[in-house]
């Protein structure tokens, strides 16, 4: 399900929910429309009737002939197949009936008396015009043929028999609701529809109001769909609405992060497949010698031979390896304290016993305090380890190296009293592959290696956003200088 559909879904409750509450407001409204006009027929008919009654009626018993006149009589029968109706009864003070009896109307209207529960209001109350004079209102009743409207006024009437002398007579006029239920129902039907109509117009219009905002995520889609597996390329942001431009922002530097890894491990493959060559060579080669030659010297050499190489493959290897993995740090290296001290302190008693067989006057000096750097342990050890075994390699027997770690700012310092770099070289040296010609201190021959090591110091501390210095020690030798630009001090 695509993002409109999902929203027109989530938006469909709240839609139904104003339509359900519009068509209940139109529906209360409507009804007290149709009851204000059904009243107002109502009040019309019961004042027509009331004087009429008034002028008539006196206590004389012979009004029913002439009551109501012609002209009332149209006026209830309008509506031939819902007249209004009307009933009259004693109220009090009539000394020949008793209070409720019918005197004249509709016989099925004369059954309703004692269903009417509404206070009447008086003829004398009425005063149209006047600010707080009662006013004739219409309620429901029931009936056994259907809801009525009704309208209920006590009349004063006076007597011709005995003149001053004055009788309560209650006037009731109802109309069936009938007619006006249907008007109701079709006005309700009109107003459903036009709510219904307008409930769909909306939909549509909003849907295709997100269709039209969601086309450029559509082209964004689009152009990633055409694009080639190996394309890392940066997204355009002309294809992106600002609302989502900060998704296109994050997406390019995951895609920017994830090309640079992708860099790293073709690097690696290229690096292997190129070192790992000869070492592979030169084992296929002793292998071959020792199937020929017979048990003696000459096939102890060999196999001596084998065995030299077999390590320093293997160095190369574990060396490409480390390199892969500092290539890729900034991307998918774990970030944790690290404490220099600790750090160095665990190296130092690593190579101790390679410091004894080289003769070489090692020494350790830690800073006063703890120093931790936000970063991979393993890759930080591997960084000052190889910045140790390069010092120990250029170090003359009964030279000196020493390892410092320093504060404010954090800084890893390996000095030595080797030949030292030349300037000219001291950027050279921290390419893959790359040896300075200098003899090893402790045979006299070239200095040996993968030229993998300084290359990881590289990697290692940039991924740490580290910068590495090359200086001349208090010896004349070569100082690296490793200072973290980002960590974090504790005291002790």
């Amino acid at each position: 399900m695509n993002f409109s559909a999902r929203l027109l879904e989530w938006l469909f409750a709240p839609f139904i929910f104003l339509w359900v509450a519009g068509v209940a407001v139109a529906f209360w409204n409507a009804r007290a429309t149709v009851d204000t006009a059904l009243d107002d027929r109502l009040e019309v008919a019961t004042l027509i009737l009331a004087e009429e009654w008034q002028r008539q009626g006196a206590l004389a018993g012979d009004i029913g002939e002439h009551f109501p006149s012609p002209t009332a009589r149209h006026w209830l029968a309008v509506h031939s197949r819902h007249p209004i109706q009307y009933a009259i009864y004693a109220d009090g003070g009539d000394p020949q009936h008793a209070a409720g009896t019918p005197l004249t109307g509709s016989p099925a209207l004369q059954a309703l008396r004692g269903r009417l529960h509404e206070t009447p209001v008086a003829l004398d109350e009425l005063r149209p015009g006047l600010q707080g004079a009662a006013t004739l209102k219409g309620h429901n009743a029931e009936l056994d043929d259907g809801q009525m409207r009704v309208m209920q006024l006590r009349i004063p009437v006076a007597s011709h028999a005995e003149p001053g002398r004055f009788a309560q007579h209650l006037l009731v006029v109802a109309q069936s609701r009938e007619r006006h239920a249907g008007l109701l129902r079709t006005i309700m039907l009109h107003e459903a529809l036009a709510q219904t109509a307008i409930l769909i117009v909306a939909i549509c219009l909003m849907w295709f109001s997100f269709n039209h905002v969601v086309r450029p995520v559509a082209r964004l889609q689009a152009h990633l769909d055409a694009r080639r597996a190996d394309d890392l390329s940066p997204l355009p942001r002309e294809h992106a609405p600002e609302e989502i431009a900060p998704l296109v922002t994050a997406v390019n530097d995951l895609m920017q992060r994830l090309q640079a890894s992708l860099l790293a491990q073709k690097r690696f493959i290229a690096n292997a497949a190129h070192q790992l060559r000869t070492p592979i060579a030169a084992l296929r080669m002793h292998g071959e010698l020792l199937q020929q030659l017979p048990d003696g010297p000459e096939r102890t050499q060999a196999l001596g031979r084998l065995v030299a190489t077999g390590e320093r493959a293997s160095r190369l290897a574990i060396q490409l390896l480390t390199l892969a993995r500092a290539e890729s740090a900034a991307t998918t290296g774990e970030a944790r304290p690290v404490d220099l001290n600790r750090l160095c302190e665990e190296i130092a008693h690593d190579v101790v016993e390679t410091a004894l067989a080289r003769e070489i006057d090692f020494g350790l000096v830690l800073a006063p305090q703890p120093v931790c750097v936000t970063g991979d342990a393993t890759l930080l050890g591997e960084l000052v380890r190889n910045l140790v075994d390069n010092a120990f390699k250029y170090a003359p027997a009964g030279g000196t190296v020493q390892l410092t770690v320093l504060a404010g700012p954090p800084q890893v310092v390996v000095e030595d009293s080797g030949p030292g770099v030349p300037e000219a070289e001291r950027e050279r040296v921290f390419a893959p592959f790359t040896r300075v010609a200098h003899a090893d201190g402790a045979t006299g021959q070239g200095v040996g290696g993968t030229g993998l090591g300084l290359a990881i110091v590289r990697e290692v501390a940039g991924a740490h956003g580290a910068a590495v210095r090359i200086g001349t020690s208090e010896w004349g030798g070569a100082s690296f200088t490793v200072s973290f630009a980002q960590a974090s001090v504790r005291a002790a």
